[in-house]
């Protein structure tokens, strides 16, 4: 290879830096443009808005992260405030060098509205306690007892089994704990409730239940039950209603 070659591969290689660490530079100290929020989760998104982001992000700032340079923007930072929200499962943030922070946000989804003597929260599909919220509600299923921490997780599970099931869903619309670790469930039609016991092999359980509507209560009616029980997981024990309640 020639020396003039040499001389101007060097001198491009040069020039390339140069370009590169420019183009670095000038993006570092472009200014934030916008805030792309994006909401990952395919089901209803209650309690989190674009706007409730910015306030997340901006909270105990003493200026506006609009303000900032793309240099300036702490990504970790921003993920870690983020996540902080009760409402918040998972969070992603990113910036671009066209000014754009981008976050990727999945939510937590409740699956339930606890009514303890201790107050009212929801919990969600992973079982995580969730504050109401003043700007809006989520329409699920009301469970109503002192419910402890160690059965959110468990509960969560038991409360998406039954929203899966079309049947059970359109009957049980509401759950009470009724002793310890026991509880009934709260029917819309008929007189009668549901002793469902432990939530221990809840599947089982459910599916007896499943099967005594299909092959009994449609064909005899809803009102000759007082209680049905399925505290026992491989039966379920009908208590008629007294004759007098009849009359």
């Amino acid at each position: 290879m020639k020396r003039n070659e040499v001389i101007y591969m060097i001198l491009g290689f040069i020039v390339l830096i140069f370009l590169v660490s420019f183009s670095v530079i000038q993006n570092a100290t472009r200014p934030v443009d916008k805030l792309e929020i994006k909401f990952l989760s395919d089901k209803p998104n209650f309690f989190l808005s674009e706007e409730a982001i910015q306030e997340i992000v901006n909270q105990n700032e003493s200026v506006d992260i609009k303000s900032l340079t793309l240099h300036e923007v702490d990504v970790k930072k921003i993920e870690d405030k983020v996540a902080k929200s009760p409402y918040v499962d998972s969070v992603e943030v990113s910036k671009d060098v066209k000014g754009a922070i981008h976050f990727d946000i999945k939510t937590n989804v409740p699956v339930a509205r606890i009514m303890s003597p201790k107050g009212e929260f929801y919990i969600s599909e992973k079982g995580h306690k969730m504050p109401l919220s003043k700007k809006n509600s989520a329409l699920v299923l009301l469970v109503n007892g002192d419910v402890k921490e160690s059965e959110f997780e468990e509960l969560s599970l038991f409360v998406q089994t039954i929203q899966k099931d079309d049947l059970l869903k359109n009957h049980i619309i509401g759950i009470e704990k009724s002793g310890k670790r026991s509880y009934n469930l709260i029917v819309n039609r008929g007189k009668f409730y549901i002793e469902f016991g432990t939530l221990n092999n809840f599947e089982k359980k459910l599916n007896n239940l499943k099967l005594f509507y299909e092959q009994y209560i449609n064909y005899v009616g809803i009102d000759q039950y007082e209680k049905l029980s399925l505290k026992f997981v491989n039966q379920v024990v009908a208590t008629k209603r007294p004759v007098h309640d009849e009359q």
